[in-house]
Parts: C-alpha cells; structure tokens; sequence
C-alpha cells in the first residue's frame, strides 16, 4: 500500500505515520411535546451539540504541540462557527455548510497565521475528495515568517481530517459514515532553520488514510501550522504560545 504522503523536496515524511481517531458515541435526545417555537430552540441547541462533537473531532486530530499552540476556548469558538452554517431544519449536519465560517479560522487570535505568515502555501484538490496537493515555493524564513525572538528552528505541519455527516431520526442523531469519520492525514517537516537565505521548495500529497475515496457525506478540512523552537544546550524547546495555525480549506 502506498504512502499516504509523498514529499518531493529535501524535507522528510514525519515519523508520526498515519493514524485512525476513536470515534464519538452515537448521541441521543430526548423530546417531549413542544411548541413550534420550542421545538425550533431545541433544534438549535441539538445543533450546537453536534458541533461541538465535531470541534473535539478536529481537536483530537491535532498532535500535542498543536492543540498547546492553540488559545483557550478556541474549542468552543471553533464549534460556534460551525454551528453557524448549520441549517435549523431538521436534515443531514454537515460540517462542509460551515465552509465560509471556517476557512482561515484562527486557532490563536493573539499570533493570527494570516499576519504572520507571508509566504505563499497553494493547495490544489487531488484526484479525488480526500486527497490533496500541497506546494510551497522557495522562501525566506527570516523575511517571510513572524519570527520570535531566541527561535532558531520552525516546522511546517499540517493535517487532513475527515468529519461525517450526522443524521436526524425523530429525536436520534447519529454519524452518517462512522468508517470514514475522523481520520487524519499527517505531514510535517524535519527540523527547519531559521536563516536569511530561501528554502528548498515543497510538494506534498496529504490523503485521508485507508480510504480510496472519500464520500458525499464526508467533509474534509485542512489545518495548517508553523511551529517554532529554541535550541540550546544541546536541546530543542518548543515555543507553543509563538506558534501559528489556522483552517485553510473545507472540501
């Protein structure tokens, strides 16, 4: 079976490897005779529940370092804005409705990617849904990146996570595709200097892993992060509140 990432560059798969989330429990609710009015409360705050399960889905996708780089609450701003492309009808919850919402969704608002980041990262849609095309031209880290000070190393990660649909049944909810939900694509480079000169550019294929193609009701969504370090002593630090990361496509 092939990788589920190609790197053609001088950067290295990552040695995370792909991996397959646990999935959430089925999630029920109760009703009893309600009002139109009411009903249509309910129906809303159902809805927020649902994005709320599919926030922690992507939050779980995220390694260590990652979630540390977000801010606080960013968990339940992130389901917030996905709540909002939700219809209030009742049919299927899709997290694909929240597209406008969610592309460059800023996990730290205090270090946006957007201001801090100038170079460029275009992405093309693979062969088929779940599989995307990441390419990053040559670049300068010290000019082109917000660099912290006493940062001497960065890496450029990101991850493609898969989010089923859910369906309404009565007064049930449960994921549409619970095969395909919540799974994750890995890439990150290796240990990256911060210098004066341009980097090699980059290409690389994310997939959602053991899936030859991804269904109509399964949505895709791409984060993208730098991470910045401190070496010294003979040892790498983490720097999480300078790191940056935001969505950067719903498919």
């Amino acid at each position: 079976m092939s990788r589920n990432l190609e790197l053609r560059s001088t950067f290295q798969f990552s040695g995370e490897g792909l991996g397959t989330l646990a999935q959430p429990q089925e999630t029920r609710f109760s009703s009893t005779s309600q009002s139109p009015a009411e009903t249509k409360e309910s129906i809303t705050k159902n809805n927020f529940g649902i994005a709320t399960l599919i926030s922690k889905a992507i939050f779980n996708s995220l390694d260590e370092e990652m979630r540390v780089m977000a801010e606080s609450y960013s968990s339940k701003r992130l389901a917030s804005m996905i709540n909002k492309g939700f219809p209030t009808k009742e049919s299927p919850l899709s997290m694909g409705d929240s597209k406008e919402e969610l592309e460059h969704f800023e996990f730290n608002t205090e270090n946006p990617f957007e201001s801090g980041v100038t170079s460029k990262f275009c992405l093309r849609e693979g062969a088929h849904k779940g599989h995307m095309i990441l390419h990053v031209p040559a670049f300068i880290p010290e000019k082109e990146l917000k660099i912290p000070s006493d940062a001497t190393n960065f890496k450029i990660c990101a991850r493609l996570i898969s989010i089923s649909n859910f369906e309404r049944n009565g007064n049930q909810v449960s994921i549409s595709n619970k095969v395909q939900h919540a799974k994750v694509g890995i890439y990150e480079t290796t240990m990256l200097p911060v210098l004066r000169i341009p980097t090699q550019p980059l290409t690389a294929q994310l997939s959602i892993p053991g899936v030859a193609a991804v269904h109509d009701d399964v949505s895709t969504l791409l984060v993208m992060g730098i991470k910045f370090y401190s070496y010294k002593n003979s040892k790498f630090s983490f720097m999480p509140e300078s790191g940056m990361m935001k969505i950067m496509a719903v498919h």
